[in-house]
């Protein structure tokens, strides 16, 4: 049932430090908006007080804001069960440590207020806590504004920019990984065989952390979680022999799979895994994918001529990717 115009997710793992600037940035918004949108926190098992900040925040506010807790599943269960729950007729997952540029998010209710689209594209901030500086990400180079497109844009659009028809979600039983880090992909990606049309605004709304040492995104985590990576970058893969003769959709998907291949194959052989990177080409080859070799990805480019040449030149291309993995290793020590 659609009883709201807008359904705000926030995933919340152990963020008792972080969980306050999120809802208070949601409480300050002008309470004339306050019946337009709901605010989920959903709680993945967290064992420190995170629960316990954001139910005192709860109190002496009118912000239409629950709490559901849950067993720890990831950050994929929890979009999952916000998909369930969520009763507004569009979605947005804001993650607990980040929150909203208030103006911004008044003016994006305004315009959703009058307008029927798939998916809706904004702008956000990375504000980078570690050495305070700040990045703001807009797309206003690459998407038409403040008009109905009945197309897709030219290319992945990431997570924090985009809110859809919670329908999308719903209809076509959208499901996230679970138990699984960097999940942003399939977020961004699997839902857009049912979108038919979208917008963008030229509005900041999101504002996004970084600089946790705990957070999927640093370099440390991600060479440990690299099965993870694995996973969806196979299930990415999958929605590619799914969609390949979609010209469009295959298009945004196949640059999305030369990132999410490259990244992956350096993550190997910083693991020392160079078995699993030639069983992840084989992978891509089944599922009619062809990795196209750039200048970008040499290290990945000489694993996967090692791996079209069934390994005939591995006495040549062996001792140069050695030499990659350990330049790789310092780096990624540094």
């Amino acid at each position: 049932m659609q009883d709201k115009l807008l359904t705000i997710i926030v995933p919340t793992y152990n963020i008792e430090k972080y969980i306050t600037k999120c809802i208070e940035s949601f409480k300050e918004v002008n309470k004339d908006y306050y019946n337009e949108f709901e605010v989920i926190v959903v709680n993945d098992g967290s064992t420190d007080n995170s629960e316990k900040v954001i139910s005192d925040l709860m109190l002496d506010s009118n912000l239409d804001l629950r709490v559901i807790s849950k067993e720890n599943g990831g950050h994929g269960s929890t979009i999952n069960r916000g998909i369930e729950e969520a009763k507004g007729k569009y979605f947005k997952v804001i993650d607990g440590d980040d929150w909203i540029n208030v103006d911004d998010f008044e003016k994006m209710i305004n315009n959703l207020q009058n307008i029927d689209v798939d998916m809706a594209i904004t702008n956000f901030t990375e504000q980078h806590v570690y050495n305070n500086t700040k990045v703001s990400i807009n797309f206003n180079d690459e998407l038409v504004r403040d008009k109905v497109v009945m197309d897709l844009p030219n290319r992945r659009i990431p997570m924090h920019a985009l809110t859809y028809r919670t329908s999308i979600l719903k209809d076509n039983s959208i499901k996230i990984s679970e138990k699984t880090f960097y999940v942003d992909m399939e977020y961004t990606l699997l839902p857009l065989k049912y979108v038919k049309n979208y917008i963008y605004y030229n509005l900041d709304v999101y504002q996004y952390f970084l600089g946790r040492a705990d957070q999927s995104m640093n370099i440390n985590v991600m060479k440990e979680k690299y099965n993870h990576h694995n996973r969806v970058t196979r299930r990415i893969l999958d929605l590619y022999a799914e969609i390949r003769e979609n010209t469009k959709l295959e298009a945004v998907v196949s640059s999305a799979l030369e990132y999410l291949i490259n990244k992956q194959c350096l993550l190997f052989l910083v693991n020392d895994d160079k078995k699993s990177a030639y069983e992840l080409f084989e992978y891509s080859d089944k599922s009619n994918f062809k990795y196209m070799l750039s200048k970008d990805s040499k290290t990945t480019g000489l694993l996967y001529i090692n791996y079209k040449t069934k390994k005939i030149f591995n006495f040549i291309i062996e001792p140069m990717i050695n030499k990659k993995v350990k330049k790789l290793g310092e780096d990624y020590a540094n």
